[in-house]
């Protein structure tokens, strides 16, 4: 069965209720029948439903679906995609464990580590995205971090590489791979033990939904997920996986138009004034294009700008003057959106300390031809300056020209 056909399943199967959708069960308070049953509650605590933060008819449904297009035995749905990063970390590591984490991670993951993980004596070791993970791993190492492509910089990793490092090593492997969404890269497929998923992108859908998952085809190693999350008091709205199921039932009919707006805008863009480069792992002259071939089934809807470093100034007038394109965080949803990015100070690199400015861009919904005008137009702001610096040098090249033995056309004087 293909996965769009996959994705639209009866999720909800069961229910007392037989509608296509899973509606939202609200309730902190679940009832017993028995004493014995309420004693014996805690049975229920995987499967079933004892406590209305533990789990409800649309989590269920939700997690389901999601690991099937994953292609894992379970998942678990957690308060948003950095909060299913932190579950995967807190249930693998403890003191004295070390945990290595490329520079092309998102942020945020990168900032944890440090700050939370390295006061419970858990080591970070940071990594260029580039290097041999060989040569990056220790006897102490219990966990590799992969993101692929990596956040702004969109470099590809070599997952399957990645995984016969690891656990050459001894370690477990996690992989974001909310680029591409489930439906077009399946971490668990190559190797992965724990494949994470922001869904508050591309399965929601529609950038009202903060959720994210981990999916596994490991039971035992779901259960040791489950009950970390039950210590860190994590759960997720009835509401909001009923929203998220939702998206979900759309994603494939999104992500292909989606995706195919940004590849055209990205091929469009490598010949535009003030553009150095465009980073999308798809184009086929992209450094990361062998490994998108070989390992993915489509592309994300995301990918970065690098501009010319010397119109810098420029920028803010590029970005917020256009009028379709937003400056916002995350991506995902139906509106196209920017982000700029210091990226000397993200990655604090020497590679990245002179170049110009980056943008990410995700695109939306709208016409293609309407994004292409708004940044054609947005462009030529970022120009301005150059073309003016270009006119003044003419004019002053034209100014000298009878100095240098030329003569002024007849009635006009020479300044």
């Amino acid at each position: 069965m293909q996965r769009e056909t996959e994705i639209l399943g009866d999720w909800g199967d069961g229910l007392p209720f037989p509608a296509l959708t899973v509606p939202p069960h609200r309730g902190s308070t679940l009832l017993f029948d028995t004493v014995a049953q309420f004693l014996d509650r805690h049975a229920r605590f995987y499967d079933g439903y004892s406590y209305g933060l533990y789990g409800h008819p649309a989590a269920r449904a939700l997690e389901r679906a999601i690991a099937a297009i994953e292609g894992g035995r379970r998942c678990l749905v957690t308060p948003s995609g950095m909060a299913a990063i932190t579950l995967v970390n807190l249930t693998v590591l403890a003191a004295g464990d070390e945990v290595a984490i490329p520079l092309s991670a998102y942020g945020p993951s990168q900032a944890a580590a440090r700050d939370l993980l390295g006061p419970l004596g858990v080591t970070a070791r940071f990594h260029d995205p580039r290097a041999d993970l060989r040569d990056v791993v220790t006897d102490r190492t219990r966990l590799v971090w992969v993101e692929t492509p990596g956040s702004f910089g969109m470099e590809m990793a070599d997952l399957p590489r990645a995984v016969a490092a690891a656990h050459a090593a001894g370690a477990l492997v996690a992989c974001d791979g909310t680029w591409a969404s489930p439906l077009g890269f399946r971490a668990l497929a190559h190797g992965a033990d724990f494949a994470v998923q922001a869904l508050s992108k591309y399965v929601s859908g529609h950038s009202d939904v903060l959720m994210g998952s981990v999916s596994v085809a490991d039971e035992a190693r779901f259960r040791a997920l489950k009950d970390r999350a039950r210590t860190l008091g994590y759960g997720v709205s009835p509401d909001d996986c009923a929203l998220t199921l939702r998206g979900l039932g759309t994603l494939a009919v999104r992500l292909a138009r989606q995706s195919d707006t940004a590849l055209r805008l990205a091929d469009w863009l490598r010949g535009q004034p003030g553009v150095v480069r465009v980073l999308h792992p798809a184009l086929p002259d992209d450094p990361g294009h062998g490994l998108w071939k070989r390992d993915f089934l489509g592309a994300g809807a995301v990918f970065s700008l690098l501009l010319e470093a010397d119109l810098a100034d420029n920028l803010p007038a590029f970005l917020e003057q256009c009028r379709i394109f937003r400056i916002g965080a995350s991506w995902g949803g139906l509106h196209s959106l920017f982000a700029p990015a210091d990226m000397a100070r993200l990655r604090g690199t020497a590679d990245w300390a002179d170049r110009g400015p980056l943008v990410r861009i995700s695109a939306g919904l709208e016409a293609f031809e309407d994004l292409q005008q708004d940044l054609a137009e947005g462009l030529g702001r970022y120009c301005r300056g150059a073309r003016r610096a270009a006119d003044d040098r003419g004019t002053a090249r034209g100014r000298a020209a009878p100095e240098q033995g030329s003569q002024a056309p007849r009635g006009v004087q020479a300044t």
